[in-house]
């Protein structure tokens, strides 16, 4: 019971943390940057803070087993690289707040996974709260519709809402390959690393294939987008570890809907810095609500 309540805070922190991080791709995205540079730069971050620090603390003994390496080898290429290209896109096409709500379907998929893969045993509280997470998008999405008419009004095209639907479809699929990971024994953190590392050779052969690699000159030069791209990147390296602390200590169905916090930061990260272009109405804030009283609601089961 204690470890729940453990993998919720946990699972809290990372929530405040994605918020951060769509706050920080949105100004960058905002300056002229784009989202594949945001994607690139949190991964370079990623590789930099946690693969020496993992390398260091858990040496000698790592805990790997062959199939906890394959779960977190899947972590890498549905969560850190489909999932993120897909989320920082929907960023870039329909605002931070939005695009962070609509990837909260990604329990949805969490969810049933879990029961199909890990045999995880969801109640009727928690079914009510997935379609109370449901509800929520369909608010929020209805509120895309009304507020593309209104001047000064910057959330994209509705048929933009597959690239945030689709990183909640791939990010859903990574908590279990983690969990899967982290019941063979091996630390989360090492998880964390092996997935960075799958990611990164992911985008290696990604580059070699396009024969084109990122320009780091370009990228030095303009400041203003590089501060917003390292502060990025440092928000989804914590978000990274607090996920994986959470996933080691509770169930997938527990720690999963406290993800969803971040829309609730997100608006109210938006609202206190980023006005301008990021409208924050009342449908957005309801929708954002709805799902957040599903979380609550999970606490209490918890």
């Amino acid at each position: 019971m204690m470890s729940n309540y453990v993998g919720i805070a946990f699972g809290i922190l990372a929530g405040i943390s994605i918020a951060s991080m769509a706050i920080f791709v949105r100004m960058a995205t905002r300056k002229g940057g784009d989202a594949f540079t945001a994607v690139i730069v949190s991964l370079v971050l990623n590789l930099v803070i946690i693969i020496p620090a993992v390398a260091v603390i858990y040496y000698p003994e790592y805990g790997i087993t062959l199939r906890s390496c394959l779960a977190f080898i899947g972590a890498g290429m549905t969560g850190t690289l489909v999932g993120r290209v897909l989320y920082f896109e929907g960023i870039s096409r329909v605002g931070a707040s939005r695009a962070d709500a609509i990837k909260a379907t990604m329990p949805i998929f969490a969810t049933m996974t879990a029961i199909v893969v890990l045999g995880e045993n969801p109640i009727t509280l928690h079914i009510l709260a997935i379609v109370a997470v449901v509800v929520g998008v369909w608010i929020i999405s209805s509120e895309m519709v009304t507020q593309r008419g209104i001047s000064g009004a910057n959330v994209g095209k509705v048929g933009d809402i597959i690239y945030p639907l689709g990183a909640a479809i791939f990010f859903g699929f990574e908590p279990i390959f983690a969990r899967i990971g982290v019941l063979e024994g091996t630390p989360a953190q090492v998880g964390v690393s092996i997935k960075i590392l799958i990611a990164a050779v992911g985008f290696l052969l990604y580059f070699a294939w396009k024969k084109e690699f990122p320009d780091v000159k370009k990228f030095l030069e303009n400041r203003e987008t590089a501060k917003w791209y390292i502060l990025a990147g440092l928000a989804n390296t914590a978000m990274m570890i607090f996920y994986y602390a959470a996933i080691e200590k509770a169930p997938v169905i527990f720690v999963v809907p406290f993800l969803q916090t971040s829309p609730l930061f997100v608006v109210i990260f938006s609202y206190i810095w980023i006005q301008d272009i990021e409208r924050v109405s009342w449908r957005l804030v309801l929708g954002v609500l709805v799902m957040i009283c599903a979380a609550v609601t999970i606490t209490t089961i918890a």
